[in-house]
C-alpha cells in the first residue's frame, strides 16, 4: 500500500506542479499572441492527446516534467503567416516575460497553497515538555523544578505546535545563529512565565538530518498517557507474523506489567532480537502469544527492539494536548507570503552553504524521496499534502530561476545580456552554455538519486 500511495502521490504532485509551471509559459505567450504548437505534461510517447484550434495538448508517458513548444524559426521552417507570431521574432522583453512566467507562477502558487493551509487550520501537538533532558542546553538554562512547560515563543515569534518549534530551529541554524530565546509558560500556573535568553544551539548539526534537534536541545515532549491498544500493524512485522491484531490490549510483555503505551515502547526497545511472551486481551478474552522481535537502529546507531505496531489514538485523550489554529483570509494571505519569503531565503542560504561546503550534498533529495514524502503526505491528510505541494512548488520555482543554462534561469541570463549589449548572444556561446548546463543538471540528478538510494538502504 505504501508503494502504491507513493506512486499515486508522486504522479499527482508532479502533475500538478508541472501543469502550473507550463501553464505560466503558455498563458503569457498567448497574451503576446505567440503561437503555441504543443502543451505537454510529461515526456516521451503521448498516452493522451487532444488537438485544439492551434495547440496540441498531450500527456507524456514519463511524468518527470513537461514543455511548451512555440512556433520558432530556430526549431524549423515556419509558415509565412505565422512569422509575426514566432517566438524568436518577439522583443527580448516579451521572451523574458514568457520564460520567467513558469517559475514565477510556481512561486505564486506556493504562496496561495500556504495561505490555504492557514485558512483551513493547522493542527498539531502543543509544545509541552517535562523536565529537560539532562546535560543539554535547555537543562542548563532551566532549573530542575519538576513541572511541565508550554513553549509559547521562539525568538519572540509565536509558536503553537512542536512543528513550529522545529521550523524556528531550522531557520536559526540556516541563519548561523549561535543561540535562541524561548518564552515558556507554566502548565501549573498560567500567570507564571519564564524567558530563557541565549539558549545555545552548539549541539545541533544542520548537516545531520537524522539528528533529533528537539531532544538534542533538551526538549522532552510530555508523555501523553494512551492505553496500550494496537491501532496500526504491519502484516510483515514481527507482530503481524505472530498473529497480533488491531484492537488487542497489551497487558504484559514477559513478566513486565504494561500500564500504558509508553510501557510497551520501553519494554520492546530494551529487547532487540529477543523472543518474548506477549499477554493481551482480545475481545475481553486473555490470550498469550510468543513473538520474536527484530530490531532497528536509533539515530545514534543504538540497536533497539522492533515489534511493528502503532498505538490506537484516542482523540478524547489527545484533546488537551493538541491545537488547531485558523486565520481569516487577509491574515492567511499575509502569513502565507511570510512563510514563502522565509523559505526562499532559507533555500538560497542552504544552496550557498552546499556550494561552499558548509553542509554536505547529502541534503539533496531526488524523485524517490519526493515519491515517499508524497505518499506519506497523502496518508496524513489534506494539510500535510498541501504543505508538501507548496514546498515543492516553491522549490521548483527557485530551482528554475538558477542561472544554469537549460533551465529557465539560464535563458533569462541570455536575455539580460541581450538587453545590455543590444543583440542576442552568439549561437556558439549558447550551445556551449547548454552543454555545461546539461552536465550540471545530469550530475545533480545522479547525486540526488544516489542520496535517495543511500537513504533507503540505510533505513
Amino acid at each position: 500500500m505504501s508503494f502504491l500511495l507513493s506512486l499515486i502521490g508522486f504522479v499527482l504532485v508532479i502533475g500538478i506542479l508541472v501543469t502550473i509551471h507550463e501553464w505560466g509559459h503558455y498563458q503569457v505567450a498567448r497574451w503576446f499572441n505567440i503561437k503555441v504548437v504543443t502543451f505537454s505534461i510529461g515526456f516521451g510517447r503521448p498516452i493522451w492527446k487532444r488537438q485544439g484550434p492551434e495547440t496540441e495538448y498531450q500527456i507524456g508517458l514519463i511524468p518527470l516534467g513537461g514543455y511548451v513548444k512555440f512556433v520558432d524559426e530556430s526549431e524549423g521552417e515556419v509558415a509565412s503567416a505565422d512569422l509575426p507570431r514566432a517566438f524568436n521574432r518577439q522583443s527580448v522583453y516579451r521572451r523574458f516575460a514568457v520564460v520567467a512566467a513558469g517559475p514565477l507562477v510556481n512561486l505564486i502558487f506556493a504562496w496561495l497553497v500556504f495561505s490555504a493551509t492557514y485558512l483551513i487550520g493547522v493542527s498539531g501537538l502543543k509544545p509541552i515538555f517535562d523536565q529537560p533532558v539532562p546535560s543539554t542546553a535547555l537543562a542548563e538554562a532551566l532549573p530542575q523544578n519538576q513541572q511541565a512547560w508550554l513553549v509559547t515563543e521562539v525568538d519572540d515569534q509565536t509558536v503553537s505546535t512542536w512543528l513550529n518549534v522545529r521550523e524556528k530551529l531550522l531557520k536559526s541554524l540556516v541563519n548561523n545563529q549561535d543561540s535562541i530565546s524561548l518564552t515558556l509558560q507554566s502548565m501549573g500556573n498560567e500567570t507564571q512565565q519564564r524567558i530563557l535568553q541565549n539558549v545555545s544551539l552548539a549541539s545541533l548539526d544542520l548537516d545531520n538530518p537524522s539528528q533529533n534537534w528537539l531532544q538534542t536541545l533538551g526538549f522532552q515532549p510530555i508523555n501523553i498517557p494512551m492505553p496500550a491498544v494496537i491501532g496500526d500493524l504491519s502484516e510483515q512485522s514481527p507482530a503481524g507474523q505472530a498473529g497480533l491484531q488491531r484492537g488487542d490490549l497489551i497487558v504484559a510483555i514477559n513478566q513486565i506489567e504494561i500500564q500504558d503505551w509508553q510501557d510497551v515502547v520501553m519494554a520492546v526497545r530494551a529487547l532487540p532480537d529477543e523472543s518474548v511472551i506477549i499477554h493481551l486481551l482480545r475481545n475481553g478474552q486473555a490470550t498469550t502469544l510468543p513473538v520474536t522481535l527484530s530490531h532497528k537502529l536509533s539515530p545514534e546507531g543504538i540497536k533497539q527492539g522492533y515489534l511493528g505496531v502503532g498505538v490506537e489514538v484516542s482523540q478524547a485523550r489527545l484533546a488537551d494536548y493538541t491545537t488547531t489554529v485558523r486565520y481569516g483570509i487577509i491574515e492567511s494571505l499575509e502569513l502565507g507570503l511570510d512563510k514563502s519569503l522565509e523559505l526562499v531565503m532559507m533555500t538560497y542560504s542552504m544552496l550557498k552553504k552546499m556550494l561552499f561546503g558548509e553542509v554536505g550534498l547529502q541534503n539533496l533529495s531526488g524523485p524517490v524521496s519526493i515519491a515517499q514524502f508524497s505518499g506519506q503526505a497523502l496518508e496524513s491528510g489534506l494539510i500535510a499534502f498541501l504543505g508538501l505541494l507548496g514546498l515543492l512548488s516553491l522549490s521548483l520555482g527557485l530551482l528554475n530561476l538558477l542561472p544554469i543554462p537549460v533551465l529557465d534561469g539560464g535563458h533569462l541570463v541570455y536575455y539580460i545580456i541581450e538587453m545590455v549589449k543590444g543583440s542576442p548572444v552568439s549561437d556558439a556561446f549558447m550551445q556551449a552554455g547548454q552543454k555545461v548546463g546539461l552536465i550540471l543538471i545530469l550530475g545533480l540528478t545522479i547525486l540526488a538519486l544516489t542520496n535517495d538510494i543511500l537513504r533507503i538502504t540505510n533505513g
